[in-house]
């Protein structure tokens, strides 16, 4: 057994190297990537966190062990209560939702902003809730989670699902949220596979996007690749989370489709997205990917966008990202941010292990937010006088 002064020495030191080891190796500013111009130059000097180091829980700071931590609290958190749940009914018959969060109060001619929230690839309304309360609470905007077909509690009345999402899905709510408020500027917000489908929707619509601004948090880029490169331990997980997910919850009404066993006996989760184009009302693997795959089209975008990426990530991993630097600095009004720590959509900072990430996308849509053209409201007619 140690002498007591020597043990105190020993701890001394173990605390000491933990600390050189924390702050050399954990502790890092943002490695920033984008176009200049005016607004970019602006939103850098209003957001902060972009221009500081981030400083993840000192406790927390493995990427799997981040990545725990997330998924045990969002299994252990309180359900969150939204302010209304609509179903849409899309042309071809499907159905998507649209989950609102502090609307009651907002009316159809207020200009405040509208974040629009898109979640993960086997989530809904409840894994996007960290954000949505973080917008609620900083902002006091109104928040709206588009729901993608198959997922949630959503019904499934035509036989078609895709994990990604649809962007002709994606443009119909779109337009439903416009005309509900069309004074609001919309501003996006993609976690994980919401960010995917986001990117797709940017990139399609080019000029004629409907947002004014947008944020994606640890996105793939290019799917096709991506979901092979993922861990394997979770890339195993994560292929029977979507088997248990989406077939087994909508077996009765996707069982019937040609291809349905096939996917049943996928493996990984790249095996599950290859397979998937037989539910998803595609031909081929190749014709899936088409119109699903964001890296294809993500060069058009032309909405203002955030872009945030963890070297650690190991899920949306670091390959991606090395992929595609060369072309996000062209990009216009777009910025980059790529953190040497943070995991898969976890950013924990602070001794609370409280999201970084959600403080940063507060940060960015409040410096966008100020840049954009303020509306004059129409001076007050005083009623004639009678005489």
């Amino acid at each position: 057994m140690l002498p007591p002064l020597v043990f105190v020495y020993l701890v001394l030191f173990l605390i000491l190297a933990f600390l050189f080891y924390y702050f050399l190796e954990v502790v890092e500013k943002p490695v920033l990537q984008f176009s200049e111009g005016e607004f970019v130059k602006s939103v850098l000097a209003n957001c902060p966190r972009l221009t500081r180091k981030y400083f993840p829980t000192f406790w927390c700071f493995n990427n799997h062990l981040m990545l725990a931590l997330l998924l045990f609290r969002e299994h252990r958190s309180k359900f969150f209560h939204y302010d209304k749940l609509e179903h849409l009914k899309m042309k071809d018959g499907g159905v998507t939702g649209l989950a609102w969060s502090n609307i009651k109060e907002k009316k159809k001619t207020d200009s405040d902003p509208i974040a629009i929230v898109f979640h993960t690839i086997s989530g809904d309304e409840q894994d996007v809730k960290s954000i949505v309360k973080a917008i609620g609470s900083q902002l006091k905007w109104a928040s709206v989670v588009c729901i993608r077909r198959g997922h949630g509690n959503l019904p499934l009345p035509k036989p078609q699902i895709n994990t990604m999402g649809s962007s002709s899905d994606l443009k119909e709510q779109l337009l439903y949220i416009k005309k509900k408020f069309p004074n609001s500027p919309l501003f996006g917000v993609g976690i994980s596979a919401g960010s995917g489908l986001l990117a797709r929707y940017l990139g399609e619509s080019g000029a004629k996007s409907l947002l004014d601004a947008a944020v994606a948090i640890s996105p793939a880029y290019d799917i096709e690749k991506a979901f092979h490169r993922v861990h394997p331990v979770y890339s195993k997980i994560m292929g029977q989370r979507l088997i248990n997910y989406f077939l087994k919850r909508h077996y009765e009404t996707l069982s019937s489709l040609g291809g349905f066993q096939e996917v049943m006996e996928s493996k990984t989760l790249g095996e599950f997205q290859d397979r998937l184009h037989t539910l998803s009302g595609f031909d081929d693997k190749e014709e899936y990917y088409r119109y699903s795959n964001p890296a294809l089209v993500m060069k058009n975008i032309r909405t203002p966008i955030m872009i945030l990426n963890a070297k650690d990530d190991p899920i949306c991993v670091n390959q991606n990202v090395l992929e595609n630097l060369h072309w996000l600095e062209n990009l216009p009004n777009s910025i980059h941010v790529y953190t040497k720590r943070g995991s898969h959509i976890a950013y924990f900072e602070g001794w609370k292990a409280i999201s970084w990430s959600d403080h940063l996308v507060c940060e960015y849509f409040k410096a966008v937010q100020d840049r954009l053209p303020k509306k004059k409201k129409k001076p007050k007619t005083k009623p004639a006088k009678k005489r």
